[in-house]
């Protein structure tokens, strides 16, 4: 079987029609964010729901290793069930675009792992993410508050100017939705040398983006990875958010893309009925 890794903050309704509508065709693994606004009360209501387990552990602050936390956990409960093939790392606004039947197909005997694999040398940007302390357990970088945004930025100017950069090699990077059969996730969560990774993780920011990549690099997993993560999404249209808020005039775009899952698409919305329907295959 196919099981959801899905992580969610936000909209209850939206993530209890999403939820009941995977869960009819697959396994729903779910953390709801500590920090928002669901109660212990609707996570014991989304367990109710067919072939879903909810959990609601950790307040995840944008870019802090809690949300790297929250994902292993979750993949840590669905390898707990020996029907699980396949895991699918996405989030409470992303949704399959074939049907469940498609879906199955696509994945049969896929031992591949599909996601974004990029080299961190390319992009001297990103440097600061990893060579720096961050403190985003500590500090909600989404908190717009002068206080918060003032010790974000301090922080990281104060190691700049001190020139202190920490020996962490992380060589690879991508997004962390993504796609694995069951015996890299195993790898992934449970390999001794992987569960180092994670502690070295704990200060950098945006760990996720960082630790399927390098948890593959130099294992027999790294020939499996596909460099492509199968998602639909759209990031130059800023105006529409940060990857965009999709609608029904990009399904034809969606369709065209082949990608199994698109985001970011809001329950009740035209796109996502249609996209529902299908799934179940009505």
């Amino acid at each position: 079987m196919q099981a959801m890794i899905i992580t969610a903050y936000q909209d209850y309704e939206g993530l209890r029609r999403v939820l009941s509508a995977l869960g009819s065709r697959a396994l729903c693994f779910v953390h709801v964010d500590k920090k928002s606004g669901m109660t212990p009360e609707q996570v014991a209501q989304l367990n109710a729901i067919a072939n879903v387990r909810a959990i609601r552990q950790y307040k995840v602050n944008w870019g802090s290793v809690y949300h790297l936390h929250a994902i292993l956990d979750l993949c840590r409960m669905a390898l707990e069930d020996s029907r699980v093939t396949h895991l699918h790392l996405i989030s409470a606004q992303d949704f399959p675009t074939v049907s469940a039947e498609a879906f199955e197909r696509m994945f049969a005997d896929d031992d591949r792992i599909h996601m974004q694999y990029i080299r961190t040398a390319e992009y001297a940007e990103l440097a600061h993410r990893y060579e720096h302390f961050h403190f985003m357990h500590l500090l909600n970088y989404r908190d717009m508050s002068e206080s918060a945004q003032n010790w974000v930025g301090r922080i990281d100017r104060w190691q700049e100017k001190l020139h202190i950069r920490r020996r962490l090699n992380v060589p690879y990077k991508g997004l962390v939705w993504l796609s694995l059969p069951r015996a890299a996730a195993e790898h992934a969560v449970n390999a001794k040398e992987n569960k180092a990774l994670l502690r070295r993780l704990r200060y950098t920011y945006i760990p996720e983006e960082f630790y399927f990549q390098n948890a593959f690099a130099g294992t027999v997993f790294e020939e499996k990875i596909t460099g492509e993560a199968l998602r639909f999404s759209i990031w130059d249209e800023p105006e529409r958010g940060t990857p965009a808020l999709l609608d029904e005039g990009d399904l034809a775009r969606v369709d065209e893309s082949g990608c199994v899952f698109c985001r970011k698409v809001k329950a009740g919305t035209a796109l996502y009925e249609t996209l529902e329907r299908r799934w179940l295959g009505q």
